[in-house]
């Protein structure tokens, strides 16, 4: 009877999420419906989904790199960087469209590894306290201008 009883009260939990008793997140739901789903799961299908991920991944990698290594030249001119920084950001002349901008370096990658994750979130926060710095240098000269006036 003891043991019944401790059984009882160790599912109890189980119980009260499948009556619904407790609100259920949308990670707990889209659990629930991929091990509930009664037709067969295409395993290589979701395989080659995770490597095309990683395969975005290192592309968006490799070319934030670029930037990075020909941004940290001091010979590039000022117009150049300029012309980086706005195609950086997708700030192109008006008629021609390449997309929407890219808005997270994440985006569309949200399955990768985390070690991949990190490197890429660093590496992009790289690229922005350059952009910050440039804008900074330019803010400073800027004014050091106007004080001359």
């Amino acid at each position: 009877l003891l043991s019944t009883v401790t059984g009882v009260h160790k599912y109890k939990w189980l119980k009260q999420n499948v009556q619904g008793l407790y609100p259920q997140s949308a990670l707990l739901n889209t659990i629930v419906e991929f091990a509930l789903k009664e037709e067969p799961v295409d395993v290589e299908k979701m395989r080659k989904c995770l490597l095309k991920q990683l395969e975005r991944a290192e592309v968006r990698l490799e070319g934030i790199d670029t930037i990075l290594k020909l941004s940290a030249k001091n010979f590039l001119l000022p117009s150049v960087q300029y012309a980086m920084f706005c195609g950086w950001q997708r700030l192109i002349p008006e008629g021609a469209n390449i997309g929407e901008p890219l808005t997270d370096c994440l985006k569309d990658v949200d399955l990768i590894p985390p070690f991949n994750r990190m490197l890429l979130e660093v590496t992009f926060g790289k690229l922005y306290a350059w952009a910050i710095q440039n804008v900074r240098n330019i803010l400073l000269d800027a004014n050091a201008k106007f004080k001359e006036l």
